[in-house]
């Protein structure tokens, strides 16, 4: 899953845990059967399964290692799908029908192979050799390859503690490739590799037993289109359930826990569309009505979050292309805690934000900082109450003690222009500098950006409005920046009403873990912030979007990835600002700052 693209909340890094032991149970023994496509194979007995993102192309199923999460290399076991029947290249005539343009354009983007599809993405130091295989044989007769991998990440590669073993069985019929995928740490590589084996020598390319997934009624009235309906359904794994909110604007999807989660569900459900109409609809009125339903998917824990593709360091995140906003139960009682709804409002924010100014993330300082704000949230007597986000304010007070942080300033001798490179090492980023970086820049410093996000945002809202001084001067600019942004995007003709994106030739396909250690999870709050791992090379554009079927509106298409304008961004943020002094304003934010309390 494409994680690297999602706005996300930060958590703060933990000791590494235990190494795991031998792979499930050392063998696998239990009968895995996909009722969509008909087949099954063994697997470890214990190895619980984790959901495929909705909109997800190649891979159908995945499973991973409980308790492994002290590995560099989670171990995990993928099965591919990749089917070639009727792709093959339009002419004539037919190349002039938009259909079969577009269908050959996605034929031709589609990976060649289960081989490309599976080691593709891993990377590592060394070229794979696609003809060093070993002949293997399925449960029903079928040809297929066997394929078994050392891929170091380093220039020492003899050292197995940076080196992942990856196995691949491959099985083709009449244009329809199966690949079942394992990988984990090189240390287990032979214990790995005789499991392969035997789930390869299992599988089976038709299993009557095997049964297509029934329809479901509860999302009859669902404003989707019958494709992503479908989607759903298929992607309804054993174990989860479904819960559509009071006024149908998400759907909610959630890891039953043997049915304790139920209430859980219902509860999230209408507490989303709560803050979303008391809160974000009043604050941050859409440019055009909201028409996109989102998925709201709720992992039964940390392990499972991860393994379904939650970056690491991270809580929770909002994926704009499959509209989905992930995080997981932080309880482990039946009632929901206040970690779990902080992390549920700070992306549900994110999600609408995204589709109120039209397919566009503002600044980051403007997005995570209202994420952070709303998180600080209590539910009290039908009414949303705000308070200090307590995850943010030691660490924003301690930066503020520490001082500016250190900059190197460079100049370009032909250009003039100057650059500036910052140091990570202690205090906060000048208020002017941080209102103008990028998500790269944000997530380049994140544990403090994040906190100062918060506590700006804090600051023009609860401390600005109740000083006449402070609210003559700096009272406008968050509603300045939101209406400019939404202005100047309405303005580029690419306003979006928020609906589901036309078909897109390149998958999103599963994202490789990279953490070595994953975070402690809002079960225990930091005292100090995160410093995750931050995606890889976001832009300004990132946070949203969305999936596969054309926009209500043939005239109001959504922005693609990375298609938000540099330009109104700039506008907005010169409008808000303009007239700004900078210090002053940085003094009366440090003077607020030091004073809240948790």
């Amino acid at each position: 899953m494409d994680a690297v693209r999602c706005t996300w909340i930060a958590l703060a890094a933990a000791a590494a845990l235990p190494l795991a032991p031998a792979p499930g149970g050392d063998s696998p023994t239990r009968t895995y059967r996909n009722p969509t496509y008909m087949i099954s194979m063994k697997v470890f007995p214990d190895w619980p399964q984790v959901p495929i993102e909705i909109s997800e192309k190649y891979e159908i199923a995945r499973f991973y290692e409980p308790g492994s999460r002290g590995d560099m290399f989670r171990p995990s076991l993928e099965v591919f799908r990749l089917d070639r029947r009727g792709s093959a290249p339009v002419t004539g005539a037919g190349a002039l029908d938009a259909k079969a343009r577009e269908a050959a354009r996605a034929a031709e983007a589609a990976p060649k192979s289960v081989f490309d599809l599976a080691f593709g993405r891993l990377g590592g130091s060394k070229p794979l050799d696609p003809k060093a295989f070993k002949k293997i044989t399925s449960a029903d007769k079928v040809d297929g390859k066997l394929w078994v991998f050392d891929i170091p990440y380093g220039s020492n590669t003899k050292d197995k503690s940076t080196t992942r073993m990856a196995g691949l069985a491959a099985f083709e019929k009449e244009g329809l490739e199966y690949g079942i995928f394992i990988s984990g740490p090189a240390r287990r590589g032979e214990d790995f590799e005789r499991a392969l084996k035997t789930i390869a020598k299992s599988f089976l390319f038709h299993d009557a037993k095997a049964k297509e997934p029934e329809a479901l009624s509860v999302l009859d009235d669902v404003n989707i289109s019958p494709r992503r309906r479908g989607e759903i359904q298929r992607g309804l794994i054993k174990g989860w359930g479904l819960e559509v909110s009071p006024k149908k604007n998400y759907v909610i999807l959630y890891n039953t826990k043997g049915n304790k989660n139920r209430a859980l569900a219902r509860y999230i459900a209408e507490r989303i569309e709560k803050i979303r109409e008391q809160v974000y609809e009043v604050q941050f009125p859409p440019a055009q009505p909201i028409t996109a339903v989102s998925i709201v998917r709720i992992c039964g824990d940390r392990g499972e979050y991860h393994a379904y593709g939650g970056p690491g360091g991270s809580a929770g995140y909002w994926n704009h292309h499959e509209e989905e906003l992930v995080f997981y139960d932080a309880s482990p009682a039946r009632k929901v805690d206040d970690d779990t709804l902080a992390v549920l409002y700070h992306e549900a924010f994110h999600q609408y934000i995204f589709y109120s100014v039209g397919n566009v993330a503002p600044h980051s300082w403007f997005n995570e900082g209202h994420g952070d704000y709303y998180a600080g949230s209590r539910y009290v007597a039908g009414k949303f109450k705000i308070g200090p986000f307590d995850w943010r304010v030691r660490t924003v007070q301690s930066a503020i003690r520490e001082g500016r942080r250190p900059q190197i300033v460079t100049k370009d001798e032909k250009t003039g222009v100057e650059t500036k490179r910052w140091s990570n090492e202690k205090g906060y980023t000048p208020l002017a500098d941080l209102v103008a970086f990028s998500q790269r820049d944000y997530y380049s410093y994140p544990g403090v950006s994040y906190a100062q996000g918060w506590s700006l945002v804090y600051f023009l809202r609860e401390a600005v409005p109740k000083k006449r001084e402070w609210n003559a001067k700096w009272g406008g600019i968050l509603d300045k920046y939101f209406n400019a942004l939404k202005r100047e995007v309405a303005k580029e003709g690419k306003l979006a009403r928020g609906g589901e994106r036309p078909d897109e030739p390149e998958p999103d396909g599963p994202t490789e873990p990279t953490e070595p250690t994953d975070p402690a999870g809002p079960t225990d709050p930091p005292a100090d912030p995160a410093d995750p791992a931050p995606p890889d090379e976001p832009g300004p554009g990132d946070g949203g979007g969305g999936t596969d079927e054309p926009a209500p509106d043939p005239g109001l298409q959504p922005m693609q990835e990375g298609e938000a304008s540099e330009n109104a961004l700039q506008i907005a943020l010169r409008e808000a600002f303009e007239g700004v002094d900078f210090d002053e304003l940085e003094e009366a934010w440090k003077e607020f700052t030091r004073k809240v309390r948790q």
